[in-house]
This record gives structure tokens, C-alpha cells and sequence, in this order.
């Protein structure tokens, strides 16, 4: 296979873990598909913090290292909000650092049109660096967290492809060799193939970037009402029935690995957060992962639930 750009990307998405988790449903009830059992069952593979902003709170863990997955990017918006660049990058640039599982829908969403719904047609198209946060926390795209990583010379913040190249080479390569060394990027192509089931990524997973349930709740609390974190998750009519104004969401899932950040506000500023890091999650709950967002947003709604939920990790 002649090296390409779109056979290089298109390769090269073989090789990625799920890293966002899918929005949840406006169901009428929500469903937990037996996460408080889980939970319960397996506190030392727990990691949760919740604070509803009316006085309910639950602290287990909050200070042990956990891996992050997605929710590691919460970093990535702090520091982008912190400095605000502006400027503008081709999407040539961008798609260097390989697309995220979901790189077609971050590219509709710009209005870029694409093919084959993995890369751009045009690689001179020119996007934001505010477009790159956004695909980023809406879509949890990868290439563009460890673009904007570069761009803010924060090379302290995890990089998604480094730990990508881990999986499909079974050795530590830098993104900046990647970037640099075309031998590399054939032998990524040649190995994307290769990347083994769940079973094999989920050990890869666990060494991952690590982080604290503490830190990432602080985060989201100081990021909320962010335009970017609050994107794309509409209010339920329930919700808004209650008075909630906005939500805010961030997680993501790798093979035996779930992560969620919540944000609640309410319109006289109270604001509820919760952030749950697991590890050793089995197949069979890993497949159940997109009941966490209705779980974890009811605690921050029910005194009841969040009382049931930090009895079972008592």
C-alpha cells in the first residue's frame, strides 16, 4: 500500500479505543443497567467524587491515580481557555496527529466535506483553533487534543497518539518520532491490522495517562458553564422542568476503562458536579458504559440515589 495520506488515516483508526461515551437518552426513566451494584462490588476499582451543591456529597477515593481515558481532556480545554490563543491550522495539520474514532463527525460538523468520512477531501482547508477545542470536547477527538497540545507547548498534558503508537508498535514511540519519520508511519500501517481484542487492549489500557477523581472534578467546577464543555447537551424537558440551565459532560471509555465528568447548574448559579473513574471493568459491563451519564446525573438531581450510591461504596 503506497503511503497516503488517507491509507495512513484510515489505517491508523483501526487502532483506537472508544474514548467518548455516547450522550444518553431523554428517556422518560433513567436506566443504570446495574453500575450501583458494580460500583459497590468493586470500590477498589472506584474512584468517585460527588458534591450536588445542596449539601449531598460522596468521596471515595478521590485522591488515588486512576486511568482517565477521554476525560483526561478536560486538561487540554483548561489549558486552551487559559491562554486563548487564536489562529488557524490546515486540516492537513491536524489530521497528522490521526483522527479520533469519531474524526467524520467532527469534520461534518465544520462543514469539511469528506469522502471517504474518515479524512478531508481538501487537506488545505483551514480551521480555528477554538473549532479544534470544540470537535475536541463534542466529538472527543484525539488528533485534535494532541494538535492543540503542541500548539500550547504543553507537552505535560497526555498525548493520544503516543499512547495509540504503544498499542500498535508494543513499544514506547514518541508522536514527535511519528510525526517525523515516514519508516514509522509505514510500520503503523502495516500493524494496525494486528491490534488485538479486547482482552489485549484492555492491559494496554490501564497503563495509560493517569489521573485523580479530585483533580478532574476540580477541573469541570472551574470550567463550568464553558460554551464548549456545555455543547451539544441539551437540557431534558424533565430537567428543565426542575429549573436545571445547563449540563456539562466529558468522558470516554477504553477497553476495560470508564470515566465520566458531570456539571449541573441551576439559574441562580448553584452548581453540581460528579466525576467517576473505574478500571477492571469485564466486557459485558463495558458494553452497558452508556448508562453512566443517566446515573451519575440523576445523583446529582436525587438526595435518594446519591444516598444509595454512596451507602454501597461505605
Amino acid at each position: 500500500m503506497p503511503l497516503t495520506r488517507r491509507s495512513l488515516f484510515t489505517a491508523g483508526a483501526v487502532a483506537g479505543g472508544t474514548l467518548l461515551l455516547p450522550v444518553p437518552r431523554a428517556s422518560a426513566e433513567p436506566r443504570f443497567d446495574g453500575w450501583p451494584d458494580w460500583l459497590g462490588a468493586h470500590r477498589d476499582d472506584v474512584a468517585l467524587v460527588v458534591d450536588d451543591g445542596r449539601g449531598g456529597r460522596i468521596s471515595h477515593r478521590p485522591h488515588a491515580p486512576q486511568p482517565l481515558a477521554a476525560a483526561a481532556m478536560i486538561e487540554h480545554l483548561a489549558a486552551y481557555r487559559e491562554v486563548r490563543p487564536e489562529g488557524r491550522v490546515t486540516v492537513g495539520d491536524w489530521e497528522r496527529y490521526l483522527p479520533g474514532q469519531d474524526h467524520g463527525a467532527a469534520l461534518a460538523h465544520l462543514g469539511i466535506t469528506s469522502g471517504n468520512g474518515v479524512t478531508a477531501d481538501d487537506p488545505h482547508a483551514l480551521v480555528t483553533l477554538d473549532d479544534l477545542a470544540g470537535v475536541m470536547i463534542r466529538f472527543g477527538d484525539t488528533a485534535a487534543a494532541d494538535l492543540l497540545r503542541d500548539r500550547l507547548g504543553r507537552p505535560g498534558l497526555p498525548s493520544f497518539l503516543t499512547e495509540r503508537l504503544r498499542l500498535v508498535l508494543r513499544r514506547p514511540v514518541s508522536a514527535q518520532e511519528y510525526l517525523a519519520d515516514p519508516r514509522l508511519q509505514l510500520e503503523v500501517i502495516g500493524r494496525s491490522p494486528d491490534v488485538p481484542g479486547y482482552a489485549g487492549r484492555a492491559d494496554w489500557a490501564r497503563d495509560t495517562w493517569p489521573g485523580t477523581a479530585a483533580a478532574v472534578d476540580r477541573t469541570h467546577r472551574l470550567l463550568a458553564g464553558d460554551a464548549l464543555l456545555e455543547a451539544g447537551h441539551a437540557v431534558p424537558p424533565k430537567m428543565a422542568g426542575i429549573g436545571v440551565a445547563d449540563i456539562g459532560r466529558l468522558g470516554g471509555a477504553l477497553p476495560g476503562i470508564v470515566t465520566l465528568g458531570v456539571t449541573v447548574r441551576w439559574p441562580d448559579g448553584r452548581l453540581g458536579s460528579a466525576t467517576l473513574l473505574t478500571r477492571g471493568v469485564d466486557e459485558a459491563r463495558y458494553a452497558d458504559r452508556g448508562a453512566l451519564p443517566d446515573l451519575l446525573t440523576r445523583v446529582l438531581l436525587d438526595a435518594a440515589v446519591l444516598g444509595e450510591l454512596r451507602d454501597r461504596l461505605s
